[in-house]
C-alpha cells in the first residue's frame, strides 16, 4: 500500500495545474455536447488537482492552502479568459472550478481517513 501522503502527489499536483493553465489559455476547441457540458470538465480538472493536493502535502493547514489556491487559480484564469482574444470566460466556470476543488479536497480527506483505520487495524 503506498504511504498518504505521498510525493507523486505533490508532483501530480503541479502537473495537473500546468495542464489546467494551458488549456485554459489556448484557443478553445469546438467540441460538441449539450449547452453546459463544459463545466464537468472543469469540475473534474480543478477535482483532481485538489484531490492530488489533498493526498500529497502533510499538513491539513497545506492541503486546505492547496485547494485555495486551485480555487484561486479558477477563478484568475475565468479573468484572464475574458480578457484573451478568442476565449471568454464565465462565472459559472468558476462556480465549476471551486465546486470541483471543494470535491476533491473532500475525496482526498475520505481517502487520508480511510487509510488512517486501515494502518490502525493493521497495528493492532
Amino acid at each position: 500500500m503506498i504511504r498518504l501522503p505521498h510525493p507523486v502527489f505533490t508532483f501530480a499536483y503541479v502537473a495537473a495545474m500546468l495542464v489546467v493553465i494551458v488549456l485554459s489559455l489556448i484557443p478553445s476547441p469546438d467540441i460538441p455536447g449539450p449547452e453546459g457540458s463544459d463545466k464537468a470538465a472543469h469540475l473534474i480538472a480543478y477535482g483532481a488537482i485538489a484531490f492530488c493536493g489533498g493526498l500529497g502535502f502533510q499538513t491539513w493547514p497545506s492541503r486546505l492552502k492547496s485547494a485555495a489556491f486551485a480555487i484561486a487559480l479558477g477563478v484568475f484564469l475565468e479573468f484572464a479568459q475574458a480578457a484573451w482574444f478568442e476565449r471568454n470566460g464565465s462565472a459559472w466556470d468558476a462556480v465549476a472550478n471551486s465546486l470541483g476543488a471543494a470535491l476533491g479536497l473532500v475525496g482526498a480527506a475520505l481517502i487520508l481517513s480511510l487509510a488512517v483505520k486501515l494502518s490502525r487495524k493493521n497495528a493492532a
